[in-house]
Protein backbone atom coordinates (compact mmCIF):
# COMPACT_ATOMS: atom_id res chain seq x y z
CA UNK A 1 0.00 0.00 0.00
CA UNK A 2 1.03 3.38 -0.83
CA UNK A 3 -0.08 6.35 1.18
CA UNK A 4 1.61 9.83 -0.59
CA UNK A 5 0.28 13.16 -1.57
CA UNK A 6 1.94 14.23 -3.72
CA UNK A 7 0.81 12.93 -7.33
CA UNK A 8 3.87 12.96 -9.08
CA UNK A 9 5.74 10.65 -6.65
CA UNK A 10 2.70 9.01 -5.92
CA UNK A 11 2.35 7.60 -9.72
CA UNK A 12 6.00 7.49 -10.26
CA UNK A 13 6.75 5.22 -7.35
CA UNK A 14 3.53 3.00 -8.31
CA UNK A 15 4.59 2.49 -11.99
CA UNK A 16 8.21 1.50 -10.38
CA UNK A 17 6.70 -0.96 -8.01
CA UNK A 18 4.41 -2.38 -11.19
CA UNK A 19 7.68 -3.04 -13.03
CA UNK A 20 8.93 -4.72 -10.48
CA UNK A 21 6.19 -7.45 -10.11
CA UNK A 22 4.24 -5.45 -6.89
CA UNK A 23 0.99 -4.81 -7.22
CA UNK A 24 0.37 -1.18 -5.22
CA UNK A 25 -2.91 -0.25 -3.49
CA UNK A 26 -2.40 3.95 -3.81
CA UNK A 27 -4.11 6.45 -2.34
CA UNK A 28 -3.27 10.11 -2.31
CA UNK A 29 -4.56 10.88 1.15
CA UNK A 30 -5.03 9.93 4.36
CA UNK A 31 -6.68 6.54 4.83
CA UNK A 32 -8.02 5.38 8.44
CA UNK A 33 -6.80 2.56 9.92
CA UNK A 34 -10.24 0.41 9.40
CA UNK A 35 -9.71 1.11 5.71
CA UNK A 36 -6.47 -0.50 5.55
CA UNK A 37 -7.18 -3.57 7.31
CA UNK A 38 -9.69 -3.93 4.89
CA UNK A 39 -7.39 -3.86 2.08
CA UNK A 40 -4.59 -6.19 4.02
CA UNK A 41 -1.63 -5.27 2.76
CA UNK A 42 1.83 -6.61 2.66
CA UNK A 43 3.86 -3.80 3.33
CA UNK A 44 2.93 0.11 3.65
CA UNK A 45 4.82 2.67 2.04
CA UNK A 46 3.66 5.96 4.02
CA UNK A 47 4.47 9.69 3.71
CA UNK A 48 4.41 11.82 6.95
CA UNK A 49 2.24 14.98 5.21
CA UNK A 50 -0.89 13.64 3.88
CA UNK A 51 -4.11 15.44 2.76
CA UNK A 52 -6.15 14.73 5.84
CA UNK A 53 -4.00 13.81 8.51
CA UNK A 54 -0.27 13.11 9.52
CA UNK A 55 1.36 9.72 8.25
CA UNK A 56 3.63 9.45 11.56
CA UNK A 57 0.02 9.13 13.63
CA UNK A 58 -1.01 7.07 11.45
CA UNK A 59 1.78 4.54 11.94
CA UNK A 60 1.43 5.14 15.65
CA UNK A 61 -2.09 3.85 15.45
CA UNK A 62 -1.25 0.64 13.11
CA UNK A 63 1.28 -0.16 15.35
CA UNK A 64 -0.84 -0.08 18.19
CA UNK A 65 -3.74 -1.93 16.51
CA UNK A 66 -3.45 -5.79 16.70
CA UNK A 67 -4.60 -6.27 13.21
CA UNK A 68 -2.06 -4.03 11.71
CA UNK A 69 0.75 -4.34 13.99
CA UNK A 70 3.13 -7.07 12.09
CA UNK A 71 2.66 -4.97 8.92
CA UNK A 72 5.67 -3.48 8.21
CA UNK A 73 5.60 0.37 7.30
CA UNK A 74 8.32 2.33 5.65
CA UNK A 75 7.56 5.98 6.45
CA UNK A 76 8.49 8.12 3.46
CA UNK A 77 9.42 11.73 3.92
CA UNK A 78 11.64 15.23 3.74
CA UNK A 79 11.03 15.84 6.74
CA UNK A 80 13.52 16.52 9.51
CA UNK A 81 14.94 13.98 12.03
CA UNK A 82 13.34 11.53 9.89
CA UNK A 83 14.94 8.76 12.06
CA UNK A 84 13.43 9.79 15.36
CA UNK A 85 10.34 10.20 13.66
CA UNK A 86 10.52 6.79 12.40
CA UNK A 87 11.49 5.39 16.13
CA UNK A 88 8.74 7.21 17.98
CA UNK A 89 5.79 5.60 15.98
CA UNK A 90 7.35 2.55 15.61
CA UNK A 91 8.00 2.30 11.94
CA UNK A 92 10.04 -0.55 10.69
CA UNK A 93 12.25 1.38 8.38
CA UNK A 94 11.79 4.96 6.76
CA UNK A 95 13.02 6.63 3.66
CA UNK A 96 14.25 10.30 3.45
CA UNK A 97 12.78 11.99 0.01
CA UNK A 98 14.61 12.60 -2.40
CA UNK A 99 15.42 9.03 -2.86
CA UNK A 100 16.63 6.47 -5.27
CA UNK A 101 14.22 3.97 -6.90
CA UNK A 102 17.01 1.49 -6.44
CA UNK A 103 16.86 2.44 -2.92
CA UNK A 104 13.40 2.08 -2.07
CA UNK A 105 13.18 -1.43 -4.60
CA UNK A 106 15.90 -3.02 -2.27
CA UNK A 107 13.98 -1.66 0.67
CA UNK A 108 10.39 -2.90 -0.05
CA UNK A 109 12.33 -6.26 -1.42
CA UNK A 110 13.36 -6.55 2.20
CA UNK A 111 10.47 -7.04 3.40
CA UNK A 112 9.19 -9.50 0.87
Amino acid sequence: MLLEDDRNTLEITEEILLEEGYHPISFDHYESVGNIIDFSPELILLDIRLSGGYGHILCSQLKENPATSSIPVILVSAADKLSAIALDCHADNYLSKPYNMDTLIKMVRHYD
